[in-house]
């Protein structure tokens, strides 16, 4: 039987020896945790909750997850960044109390990492957003982002 390299064994077979990315292999892992409690008065349908910045080169990883506490029927929320507001997460009701895991970036064995990181620029990947919709959000609940990463601060 044969045996095939992926990525990062063909990088170390190749000739000369290719280097690896760190967020591919051996970078820190982080943790960005950033809470939101929904203000008197809620958030409207279009509305945007900016959890923070991811740096140059890093890799969102899996285990990433949006914890919350109940809300008003029918309201959703994402997470994704200025370029893509669905990246990470597509639209998820946040009516009950719950949990949902930002995982959308590896369909398809697909993988993601911050090319660019110039907040403000309608091309920055770094800033980790959720959008609302279906409904405004509901006073007094709290949302909870623990985003795990690969990279170097």
């Amino acid at each position: 039987m044969a045996t095939v390299n992926a990525s990062v064994s063909a990088a170390r077979a190749a000739l000369p020896q290719q280097l690896v990315k760190p967020n591919l292999q051996g970078a820190d892992i982080q943790i960005l945790v950033s809470t939101f409690t929904v203000p008197v008065g809620g958030t409207a349908i279009g509305d945007k909750i900016s959890w923070g910045l991811l740096p140059f080169g890093s890799r969102l990883m899996p285990g990433t997850k949006l914890y919350f506490g109940a809300g008003a029927a029918s309201s959703t929320i994402n997470l994704g960044d200025p370029v893509s507001q669905a990246r990470y997460l597509a639209a998820t009701a946040v009516t009950a109390a719950g949990s949902a895991t930002a995982e959308a970036q590896f369909a398809n064995g697909a993988l993601f990492e911050v090319t660019v990181a110039q907040q403000g620029l309608a091309t920055d990947q770094s800033e980790l957003l959720s959008t609302v919709a279906g409904a405004a959000l509901q006073a007094g609940q709290v949302i909870t982002l623990v985003a795990q990463y690969a990279g170097q601060n």
